[in-house]
């Protein structure tokens, strides 16, 4: 039978697994051409910041880290497709837009969005990696309501900023308490008093199984959706290259 389906749509079978694993991998999701810009745009701002309000950029501690211009280097610029329509193209492309609808089973919009920079010279053992952490831990996004899509612009792999999901932890939609962390080298915000350093949270260790992870290698432009209570880390970048991914978020939209 002849797959009839737009580029990037979802099959049953990833509907499925969204369902039963909180998870799927919709591969060739963002047209190249589309990822490729906002890759070089990225790569552009993690050289030397743009001239945007500084609440857009969470910086690694620059007491180590600092760019060849002098300036601190982002690990997280957040809602970037507000400034700059290289970005809005990716984070409200309709094969996206459509794919969270079809996952969340009715109209959608668009929560937030982020980009993370994990650079080749952060030498530290974290290496940029994130630990097992459900999004509405931070977001509060009621259970079914929320989807987190990550789209690689750069490939990534074990040691190379891929991203690992517990299968089937949003099952009974409950969330976990987690601890709190600071990252190594700490990631915080410029302010007029200096860097200002922050916490993150995740799963306690001491509850996660990692035999059960799944590590999932993906191609630029490919989209990993995942729920909002399903456990997911990234791996930490060893690859001596800067890496880099999108992570974009939509909630279902109630009415009024």
């Amino acid at each position: 039978m002849t797959d009839t389906r737009e580029p990037g749509a979802p099959a049953e079978a990833h509907l499925a697994q969204y369902r039963d694993e909180g998870f799927c991998l919709i591969e060739g999701l963002i047209p190249a051409d589309l990822v490729e810009a906002a890759r070089r745009r990225t790569m552009e701002l993690a050289r030397g910041l743009a001239d945007w309000p500084a609440r857009h950029f969470q910086v690694l501690d620059p007491a180590r880290y600092e760019s060849p211009g002098g300036q601190p280097l982002p690990g997280g610029i957040q809602q970037p497709a507000s400034q700059e329509n290289v970005f809005a193209r990716i984070a409200d492309h309709p094969r996206l837009a459509a794919a969270m609808a079809a996952l969340l089973v009715g109209p959608v919009e668009r929560y937030t969005d982020q980009l993370g920079v994990k650079h080749a010279a952060v030498a530290e053992e974290q290496g940029g990696r994130s630990y097992f952490h459900q999004d509405s831990f931070y977001w509060k996004i009621a259970p079914e309501l929320g989807c987190n899509c990550w789209i690689p612009l750069t490939e990534v792999a074990a040691e190379a900023s891929a991203l690992a999901v517990m299968p089937a932890s949003h099952r009974g939609w409950r969330l976990v308490d987690h601890e709190s962390y600071y990252d190594d080298p700490p990631m915080g915000r410029m302010d007029d008093d200096g860097f200002k350093p922050f916490k993150r949270h995740r799963v306690p260790p001491d509850q996660v199984d990692a035999s059960r992870e799944r590590l999932i290698a993906t191609r630029p432009g490919d989209g990993l959706f995942f729920t909002n209570y399903t456990w997911h880390r990234s791996e930490p970048n060893r690859s001596g290259r800067t890496r880099a991914f999108y992570a974009i978020a939509y909630q279902r939209r109630t009415p009024g």
